[in-house]
């Protein structure tokens, strides 16, 4: 069985670029990582969560088959898309059928945690948050006051720069709901953002807790440590690689 690949799944309005500075550094330190960029953002309005959720899943799938153990690490909105996409391909479950590869752990940074069912809409109470315009008319949402929201802890320049990259999201995106409950047959892993201009620490200690007993760890960062902190990431990412193999081990 080879070592683990590292699936990263960036956040609603983000390209798959925002984690090229992450991948390259996991790269640095040995590790393998596929970025993955949604089909739900900045492109087709009828691309929504499930479409995310089928696209990402395909790829796992055929690292799975491949013999591969996988942590799937989401960002954001993302974790409703690898929470739904990693189902049936837990290493566990997978062991148990006979079957090959699987995924070792979960990992939410900064992330949304969704029982089945919801939708992110519901996560915001049925209101949209003030930072997010959703235009019904052409089924996208776009973002505002990213700088705060998304990248609050780098430079000024370097903020807008990030936010000259940001993407509209489709409309579907917020209002499909998720799929499947990971955290109740694998491993799972909370990074909190302890400068999080998105998603407040407590939401974030709140999500953790529906995680039931997940491994965790903080870094003092914003909604994008992944930008601002990737080496921290990167020893977090570490202790999932670590642990996931330990507890998926376990019966």
């Amino acid at each position: 069985m080879s070592t683990p690949i590292f699936i990263l799944i960036p956040g609603a309005f983000h390209t798959g670029e925002t984690f090229e500075r992450l991948h390259n550094l996991l790269e640095e330190k040995g590790h393998e990582s596929q970025v993955i960029s949604k089909p739900s953002t900045g492109g087709p309005k009828e691309n929504g969560l499930h479409a995310d959720i089928q696209h990402t899943k395909s790829i796992i799938e055929k690292l799975v088959l491949a013999n591969r153990k996988v942590i799937v690490v989401n960002h954001s909105y993302a974790g409703l898309v690898g929470a739904s996409a990693v189902e049936g391909l837990g290493y566990k479950q997978r062991v148990r059928r006979g079957e090959p590869g699987g995924v070792i752990m979960v990992v939410w940074m900064g992330s949304f945690v969704a029982m089945k069912g919801k939708s992110l809409f519901d996560l915001f109470g049925n209101r949209w948050p003030e930072r997010i315009k959703p235009n019904y008319d052409t089924g996208y949402c776009s973002s505002s006051q990213e700088e705060k929201m998304f990248f609050n802890d780098l430079s000024f320049q370097e903020a807008q720069m990030w936010i000259s990259k940001l993407e509209a999201q489709t409309l579907k995106s917020f209002l499909e709901p998720t799929l499947y409950e990971p955290w109740r047959d694998m491993p799972s892993m909370y990074i909190f953002c302890e400068q999080d201009g998105a998603i407040g620490i407590a939401t974030q200690e709140k999500f953790a807790r529906t995680l039931g007993d997940p491994v965790t760890y903080r870094i003092d960062a914003s909604h994008s440590p992944f930008l601002s902190r990737p080496d921290e990431v990167v020893k977090a990412l570490e202790i999932a690689s670590r642990e996931g193999q330990i507890r998926s081990e376990m019966n």
